[in-house]
């Protein structure tokens, strides 16, 4: 059985997400901002009863350097909703979505001079078609430390959140 591949753009190279591991594609909503973010986050939305946690996918891996959110820019660029598991929901920015293919054949694993620290690569995938995409591992997109940050951040803006509820504005 062939999985397929949610590919995506960052920068200029075309990256891929076993699609399994991606819910969906949604666009740019508002995002609150905590103080005290950090860099790659660009904020958190509600969808549904859950928070999210948008984050810079180019930023978090080093891809690009952190700017300051600008809104309009970040209008046009994507969301991809991860899966759920332990703790926030995730949906990272990506610059495009390109397309939703299936493998050709099995993942190459990349040279150990060109892996990335964090080992967030699995490999390069030929995808049916021709088109090849460098393939993510979503599991270790976050690293630990991370992931309890985030979390750490959700509670707090829950907690803020419930101070609020109620008030009169």
């Amino acid at each position: 059985m062939s999985v397929a591949v949610v590919i995506f753009r960052l920068v200029d190279t075309c990256y891929g997400l076993p699609a399994p591991a991606v819910r969906e594609c949604v666009a740019m909503p508002e995002l609150v901002r905590p103080a005290g973010t950090p860099a790659p986050v660009l904020g958190f939305f509600r969808l549904g009863g859950e928070r999210v946690a948008a984050i810079d996918l180019a930023v978090l891996l080093g891809l690009r350097d952190w700017l300051a959110p600008d809104a309009a820019a970040m209008l046009y660029r994507p969301l991809l909703l991860c899966g759920a598991g332990a703790g926030v929901r995730t949906a990272f920015m990506v610059d495009g979505v390109l397309d939703v293919r299936p493998m050709a054949g099995a993942v190459t694993a990349l040279p150990d001079d060109a892996r990335p620290a964090g080992d967030w690569l699995a490999g390069e995938v030929e995808l049916v078609g021709g088109m090849t995409a460098l393939l993510m591992d979503p599991d270790r997109l976050l690293m630990e430390r991370e992931r309890r940050r985030i979390e750490a951040l959700a509670r707090d803006a829950a907690l803020r959140d419930a101070v609020w509820e109620g008030a009169d504005v």
